[in-house]
């Protein structure tokens, strides 16, 4: 049976390559700026800028790896790796269906509010309760499946087998793609915002919050 999956995958693999391909190079481009821009900004110990740019190379970290997760289970070669790599992605939905309310919240608004980035706020609200919304929906079940197949926190062999039998690789591959909605524009809002970010005017106001006040 596996091999005729095998055999049936591929021009679903071959087209899932070319249609990934763009969007893999523009996260990966965007990856390399925004660390590039965040060592500047840590010498020149600019907290907004730096902050802001550690988000965005944060996001765009677990883009590419929930990307990779699923190209794994897509690719994989048999059900026990697709089901392996299925956990792995899992725990990572639920780490970022966590991580990222916090790193949106009100610091990261603060620092948007100093460099009179205030425009984009009601876009990212969308974007944040999109992820709220996911983590509602889906997070009991990740949750479970981190604790108990996924960091092997409970040592109970026949509990693991008992909740692996309770889903499949493809539920989690399609948990993955709803995921994916909002973090991908995430990685665009981002985009928008290095843009606003590199205004010669912002970077000068935010050049002179650092200079000491003379009286």
């Amino acid at each position: 049976m596996e091999p005729l999956l095998q055999l049936f995958l591929i021009p679903g693999r071959l087209r899932f390559r070319w249609t990934n391909r763009k969007r893999q190079r523009v996260t990966e481009n965007l990856k390399q700026t925004l660390r590039a821009r965040c060592e500047e900004a840590t010498r020149a110990s600019s907290k907004t800028y730096r902050g802001l740019y550690n988000v965005g190379l944060f996001v765009a970290l677990l883009e590419q790896d929930i990307s990779a997760f699923s190209e794994c289970i897509y690719f994989a070669r048999s059900d026990w790796h697709r089901q392996f790599h299925a956990r792995n992605l899992a725990v990572l939905l639920f780490e970022g269906a966590e991580d990222l309310p916090e790193l949106l919240g009100k610091e990261y608004r603060a620092w948007l509010k100093e460099i009179s980035a205030d425009t984009l706020v009601d876009h990212l609200n969308q974007i944040h309760s999109k992820f709220s919304s996911f983590q509602r929906k889906h997070g009991p079940f990740l949750k479970e499946v981190r604790t108990y197949v996924g960091a092997h926190r409970d040592h109970d062999s026949l509990v693991q087998l008992e909740l692996m039998s309770r889903f499949t690789a493809l539920d989690v591959y399609r948990l993955g793609a709803e995921f994916s909605v909002p973090l991908r524009e995430l990685i665009n809002f981002h985009m928008k915002l290095l843009a606003h970010m590199h205004d010669p005017l912002v970077m000068l106001q935010a050049v002179a919050r650092t200079l000491p006040n003379e009286t």
